[in-house]
């Protein structure tokens, strides 16, 4: 009774009057999309949960002044011990400034949450709204049985490859992402060495697909480390369907590229070892290379992107992996809002940018390396 008395009484901030004292560009940087993309997320998410469980901004004045005489309601207790209900408006926001790499310290105070309550939205936002499938779909197979948008991905890359890759349904690589060393007591994992990579940090083999506007097409993050991208593309779903139905693909003459580290397929092309310099088959690694860019500026994007990559993930190894699952499912939201609006991702990739640059003068080790080069790592992992 005494702890419920002396409990202090706050005043959330309106997310209206938050979202008016930022500028376009601070609000691109806060939350890495622009205020329509915001304004689109919200409004999808309200139509396949319902305004009852969204509970917007505008939802929960209403209820207030319906109830605003009466003591005993929900909503009063809300608003008399801790400020009110959080809308939906702010718990996405809340989460996404987490996934940009801000601090629940600085979130808590901005928004007058509990410490203890900030990661409780993140985790609920990421589990019943961002990974709903209703919201962001990604299915390699389905992809594939799709002829259609093969077709238009295809025809994108014979564009940008002067006719060379005419059949190029997809870009393929794999994604190294850091965590923290697994353990058996937190994660169930009774062998951490088979997280730690190559590159020399544990980390998570993420086996990705992109087409040639860097939407993602299929991902899979449920490999270890160390595993190998040509074993862990194979022991996937796409990849166990191809081995059981690459003709479907080959009577089509479509198929997808990955680099020297996959094994060459009816249904996977790759480049060809020790050309010499100015032979035909030089000429076709450089357009080889030229398509499969694409994934690796899609990781680069995303890193830039979700600042909470650049460190190692530390939740739980399920946690960590739908962390990753929600970076990708909302690159292709922004990057699918923004094709269908015409919206200029240049100004995005100065500001995050700009902040990673910041962040890299201070840290000696970032968490995502898209197998191009190699990163500097802490040690201590």
């Amino acid at each position: 009774m005494l702890a419920a008395k002396s409990r202090i009484s706050r005043k959330r901030k309106s997310w209206e009057e938050l979202k008016q004292t930022l500028t376009e560009i601070q609000f691109r940087r806060y939350f890495r999309m622009s205020q329509d993309c915001f304004a689109d997320l919200c409004n999808k998410i309200e139509e396949y949960v319902g305004p009852q469980e969204f509970k917007r901004e505008r939802f929960i004045h209403d209820l207030e002044a319906q109830e605003r005489n009466n003591s005993k309601t929900m909503i009063h207790l809300h608003r008399m011990t801790t400020g009110s209900f959080v809308s939906g408006e702010i718990k996405i926001a809340v989460t996404l400034r987490l996934l940009a790499g801000g601090s629940y310290l600085d979130l808590s105070l901005l928004f007058g949450i509990s410490i203890g309550h900030i990661y409780k939205i993140f985790h609920m936002v990421i589990d019943k709204w961002f990974l709903d499938d209703r919201l962001v779909t990604i299915d390699g197979v389905g992809y594939c049985m799709d002829e259609r948008k093969m077709e238009c991905v295809a025809l994108g890359f014979c564009e940008t490859s002067d006719g060379v890759f005419a059949g190029c349904i997809g870009a393929i690589d794999g994604w190294l992402v850091k965590i923290k060393k697994p353990s058996v007591k937190r994660d169930g994992v009774n062998n951490p060495a088979s997280y730690y990579s190559r590159k020399g940090f544990y980390g998570v083999n993420v086996q990705v697909i992109v087409s040639h506007e860097k939407m993602i097409l299929y991902r899979n993050i449920l490999h270890r480390g160390a595993e190998h991208d040509s074993t862990a593309f194979k022991n996937g779903s796409l990849g166990k369907w191809l081995s059981k139905n690459w003709k479907s693909l080959y009577d089509k003459g479509f198929y997808f590229i990955g680099d020297s580290a996959y094994a060459l397929k009816s249904f996977l092309i790759t480049p060809f070892d020790n050309a010499v310099h100015g032979s035909p088959k030089d000429n076709f690694n450089f357009f080889h290379s030229s398509s499969r860019i694409k994934v690796e500026c899609t990781f680069g994007d995303i890193d830039l992107q979700w600042g909470i990559l650049w460190r190692p993930l530390s939740f739980t190894l399920v946690q960590n992996i739908k962390v990753i699952d929600t970076c990708l499912r909302l690159h292709n939201f922004i990057t699918d809002f923004y094709c269908r609006h015409s919206y200029s991702v240049s100004n995005d990739n100065v500001i995050f940018n700009e902040d990673s640059r910041r962040f890299f003068l201070h840290d000696t080790y970032s968490g995502v390396c898209g197998g191009e080069d190699d990163l500097y790592h802490d040690e201590r992992w």
